[in-house]
C-alpha cells in the first residue's frame, strides 16, 4: 500500500513540475535566435555612422579608465608604457530589439568592427599613432540598445622626465586621446570618475603611483581631448643604499687623506682612488638620466660634478702638502707663514698650559722670536694638512645638507 502511494505521489509531482520546466525551456533562447538577431540588426547597419536618429542631438558617451600595471618607464628615452582598460557606455537605438521575439534574449555580443564605437586615437604615442581596441575586442549590447565597450590595451606614450630631484623625483605622465572625426557638438564625452581606477592595479618595483586624474579639455578646433594623468614617485630605497650613501661616504673620506703620514707615500694613491670613484658614479648616473637638459639637469649631477672638481683640487692640495713636507730645512720659511704657524702653536701651548704665573714682557718677546725661528717646513706641512682636512670635511658636510634641502 505504501509503495503505491509513493508512486502516485511522485507521478503527480512530475506532472505538476513538467509545465514549469517546459516554460523555462520554451523561453530559453538558442543559438539560432542569436544568429537571427545578428542578421536582422546588421542588415543595412552602417558602422561608420554614429548613433542617433536626430542628428542634432548629442550622443553621450561615458567613460572611465582603470590601470592594471606599469610595464616600464625609461627616463633616458622618455618611453612610458602602462597597461589598462577604458570602460565606455553609450546608447545605439539601431541595436535595440524586442526581447520577446527572440525568446527573452536581453543581451548579446558584437565584434567591435561590426558596429559603431567611439573613435579615440592616442595623440602622444611613442611610436606610431594608434586607436583603442583590436579585432579581438567585442561590445556588449542589451535589448534596449545600451552598449558597453571595454578595450584592454598596452599604451606606449611619450613622457618627458623631470629628473631635477633624482632619485627623489616625482614624474607626471599622461595618456592623451582625441575623439577623431567628432567634435563636441555631435559626441559628448564625460568621465564617470575624476580619478583612475586601481582595483586591479599591481604594484611596480621601481615606481609608485601616488595620484591620478582624468579630465576632458576642448581644443581650439572643437575636438574634445581625453586626458588621463598619472603621478609616479620613484621608490628610493635602492638608490639610497647603492648610490647616495656610498657617494657621500666616499666624499667624507676625501678629507681624511691628510691624516695619512706623508712618508707613507699613500696619499696620492688614496685621493686618486676617491676621484676615480666619483667618475664611476657620474658615469652610472649619466646612463640613467635623459640626455636633454630640459626642464633642468639633475641636482645630484651638479653635486657629483662639484665632488669631482673638489677631488681634483684636493689632489692638487695633497701634492702641495707633500711638497711642503719634503722641502729642505735649509730654505728659510717665509715670515708671514712663520707667524701663522707660530700663532697656531702658541695658541695650542697657551690652551694646554697649566702654569698661570705671569711672564715678563721681555721673556715673552724672546719666546715668540724663538718660536717663530723654530718653525720648519715640516711644521708648515702639518699645519697645512690640518687646515685642508677641516676645510674639506666642512665643505662635504655643507654639500650634503644643501643637497637634501633641495631635493626633499
Amino acid at each position: 500500500m505504501v509503495p503505491s502511494i509513493t508512486v502516485e505521489f511522485l507521478l503527480a509531482s512530475f506532472i505538476l513540475y513538467t509545465p514549469s520546466c517546459n516554460f523555462f525551456m520554451v523561453n530559453a533562447y538558442t543559438l539560432t535566435d542569436e544568429q537571427n538577431l545578428h542578421d536582422s540588426i546588421l542588415t543595412g547597419y552602417k558602422a561608420n555612422l554614429r548613433p542617433g536618429a536626430n542628428r542634432l542631438t548629442l550622443l553621450n558617451v561615458s567613460l572611465s579608465f582603470h590601470i592594471f600595471f606599469i610595464k616600464e618607464f625609461q627616463e633616458n628615452s622618455g618611453k612610458f608604457t602602462v597597461n589598462g582598460v577604458f570602460v565606455m557606455d553609450w546608447t545605439d537605438e539601431r541595436l535595440a530589439w524586442n526581447s520577446s521575439a527572440y525568446n527573452n534574449m536581453t543581451k548579446t555580443i558584437f565584434p567591435q568592427k561590426q558596429i559603431w564605437i567611439p573613435n579615440l586615437v592616442n595623440i602622444n604615442p611613442y611610436n606610431d599613432i594608434f586607436g583603442l581596441g583590436s579585432e579581438l575586442m567585442s561590445v556588449e549590447v542589451t535589448n534596449e540598445g545600451s552598449c558597453r565597450w571595454i578595450p584592454y590595451q598596452s599604451f606606449d606614450v611619450i613622457c618627458d622626465a623631470d629628473v631635477t630631484n633624482y632619485p627623489f623625483d616625482t614624474q607626471l605622465c599622461s595618456l592623451n586621446f582625441f575623439m577623431w572625426g567628432y567634435k563636441n557638438d555631435s559626441v559628448k564625452l564625460h568621465f564617470t570618475s575624476s580619478v583612475a581606477g586601481f582595483s586591479l592595479y599591481k604594484e611596480h618595483g621601481l615606481w609608485d603611483v601616488v595620484n591620478s586624474n582624468t579630465f576632458l579639455k576642448v581644443s581650439v578646433h572643437g575636438y574634445e581631448e581625453v586626458v588621463v594623468g598619472l603621478w609616479l614617485q620613484r621608490r628610493t630605497a635602492f638608490y639610497i643604499s647603492s648610490l647616495i650613501i656610498p657617494m657621500f661616504s666616499i666624499s667624507l673620506l676625501m678629507g681624511l687623506v691628510f691624516l695619512l703620514p706623508p712618508e707613507s707615500g699613500e696619499r696620492v694613491g688614496f685621493i686618486t682612488t676617491v676621484l676615480l670613484s666619483y667618475i664611476v658614479f657620474l658615469t652610472i648616473i649619466q646612463d640613467k638620466l635623459p640626455e636633454s637638459s630640459e626642464p633642468s639637469l639633475s641636482i645630484i649631477g651638479y653635486i657629483l660634478s662639484i665632488c669631482v672638481l673638489n677631488g681634483a683640487i684636493t689632489t692638487a692640495l695633497v701634492i702641495l702638502g707633500l711638497r711642503l713636507h719634503n722641502s729642505s730645512n735649509d730654505q728659510p720659511v717665509p715670515q708671514f707663514i712663520r707667524k701663522i704657524v707660530s700663532c697656531k702653536r702658541k695658541g695650542t701651548k697657551v690652551e694646554n698650559s697649566e702654569d698661570d704665573k705671569p711672564i715678563p714682557f721681555d721673556a715673552k718677546s724672546d719666546s715668540t722670536d724663538i718660536n717663530e725661528g723654530d718653525v720648519t717646513w715640516t711644521d708648515v706641512g702639518n699645519f697645512f694638512d690640518k687646515l685642508c682636512m677641516i676645510i674639506c670635511t666642512l665643505e662635504i658636510i655643507v654639500l650634503i645638507i644643501v643637497y637634501f634641502y633641495l631635493v626633499l
